[in-house]
């Protein structure tokens, strides 16, 4: 054998076995590479998954938000519903009170037109035929009309305090719903213990305050309720109005009168229901005056009377009742449709006015605590001005519940790799707010949709602003304030429930 192949032959044989450690710290350093890339991929799904956790939370405590405000607006509206059934009656008991005595046939013109006119029948037909209607009828209202409003008006005071107690249970169901959700997408999250008394607190308690408890009856000056029912598109003519002439009436010759000679009468009706200033019930007046004349021309001169006197009057009312508070009504009516200034009927009005509506209907009238904004915005406070008060929620993991490697078992000692997580904590934090929108505007042609501002210029122009007497509320998403972000973050560190 050659001496240098003897020679490469030992220094071949003294290099085996040095590339086990090399192979050795490659198979650690890759070892450690798949378990920060398996860790960093749990922590990442992990991280996901909860932001996608709170998202859920916080939009179904939107929904919560927009239901209380939507749950005011069906309440206000069926308030209202109810306050104008209660004029109704009202209505209805003061016109068939004035109506029966109208009829009745017991006044001394009655006589003088049946022993006068010639041809009287259009005047005593009427009356003959109507009074017995009118007087059943009339028993039926005395009876019905009292126990139907104050079954309206004790439905008002129970949907006014079911109004309160669902506004005030908001602030227990929005933490209880924020953990239910949270454990529902995710078992191992839950919404932060303490995190709505504490750093949250701040944005519930504005959400709360966004709607206010007004109390309208007994109190002078304007309200949005009352602005509502008696609006003249809210109340039907009957309440707001009663008018014209009424039948009997007679055209006809005298019938003991030598020559010429004529008479006539006919009856004139006005009536009205009013809500009372201070809001505390309705009042409502009717009134016929009889109106017309007699004259006789014969050989040496004529002679001649006047007709006029009061026919027949009626009143009602529902809260303080006994006597009217006054002439003037809430929202712009007054003198129950002019019958107190009309001519043709001011002297039944003004007996009625005098002698009072009577005896309360329902001393419970009158309109009844409701929920209304706190504050109407408008265009005018920037482009979220239909929005309610933000409400974040912060949700919260034990990164021990990941399943890292560290966790499993796996890659313990030197090939442990710790998650990182600060508190050994994994947070995320989402906001979500109730905003009034109509459901449908045919500009964008989108259901529920509003492409501008402008949008909200509705197509008889008039701008549908956010209330609580329509029920447009509903939930979205909204970024989170850097103040709750912060906020969040130095909790964490802190190591704060």
């Amino acid at each position: 054998m050659k001496p240098f192949a003897k020679e490469r032959r030992i220094r071949l044989g003294r290099q085996r076995g040095q590339a086990i450690p090399f192979a050795l710290v490659f198979l650690v350093v890759g070892a450690a590479s798949l378990y920060l890339a398996f860790n960093s991929s749990q922590l990442t799904y992990a991280k996901t998954k909860l932001q996608d956790t709170a998202d859920a939370a916080a939009y179904s405590v939107g929904i919560l938000q927009a239901r209380d405000l939507n749950f005011a607006a069906y309440t206000n509206r069926a308030m209202v519903a109810n306050q104008v059934a209660a004029a109704q009656f009202i209505s209805l008991k003061s016109w068939i009170d004035e109506a029966s005595m109208t009829y009745k046939n017991d006044h001394w013109y009655d006589t003088f037109i049946e022993d006068t006119a010639a041809v009287s029948l259009p005047w005593t037909a009427p009356k003959k035929l109507g009074y017995p209607i009118l007087l059943a009828a009339k028993r039926v209202i005395d009876s019905t009309a009292p126990l139907v409003t104050k079954g309206l008006d004790g439905l008002n005071k129970i949907l006014s305090a079911e109004q309160q107690v669902y506004h005030d249970s908001i602030v227990v169901q929005i933490p209880l719903v924020a953990d239910e959700i949270a454990t529902a997408n995710e078992p191992n999250t839950h919404a932060t213990k303490t995190y709505f008394a504490t750093r949250g607190a701040l944005a519930l308690a504005s959400s709360l305050k966004f709607a206010s408890r007004v109390t309208p009856a007994g109190k002078s000056g304007e309200d949005r309720f009352a602005d509502v029912v008696t609006d003249k598109t809210t109340l039907d003519g009957f309440v707001q109005a009663r008018e014209g002439l009424r039948d009997p009436f007679v055209a006809s010759t005298i019938e003991e009168c030598p020559g010429f000679s004529f008479i006539a009468a006919a009856h004139s009706h006005r009536g009205g229901t009013q809500l009372r200033p201070d809001k505390s019930g309705w009042e409502g007046l009717d009134a016929t005056d009889v109106d017309g004349g007699w004259i006789c021309y014969f050989e040496i001169g004529a002679v001649g009377w006047a007709i006029i006197d009061k026919a027949g009057y009626g009143g009602a009312a529902n809260g303080p009742g006994g006597s009217y508070s006054g002439t003037q009504g809430y929202g712009g009516f007054s003198n129950y449709d002019s019958a107190l200034t009309s001519g043709l009927t001011e002297i039944a009005a003004r007996y009625q006015y005098g002698v009072g509506p009577g005896r309360s209907m329902s001393r419970g009238g009158g309109l009844q605590p409701y929920l209304e904004l706190a504050r109407q915005s408008t265009p005018a406070d920037g482009t979220d001005f239909n929005r309610a008060p933000a409400i974040a929620v912060e949700v919260q993991r034990g990164s021990s519940s990941v399943s890292t490697t560290d966790r499993i078992g796996v890659g313990t000692g030197d090939l442990q790799a710790s998650d990182g997580t600060a508190q050994n904590q994994m947070r995320a934090i989402a906001s979500a707010s109730a905003y009034f929108i109509r459901p449908d505007d045919p500009r964008s042609g989108v259901a529920g949709a509003l492409s501008s501002v402008a949008a909200w210029h509705r197509g008889d122009n008039k701008w549908e602003y956010p209330s609580l007497f329509n029920p447009y509320w509903q939930s979205s998403l909204v970024p989170t304030s850097l103040v709750a972000i912060e906020a969040a973050d130095a909790a964490q560190a802190a190591g704060a429930p």
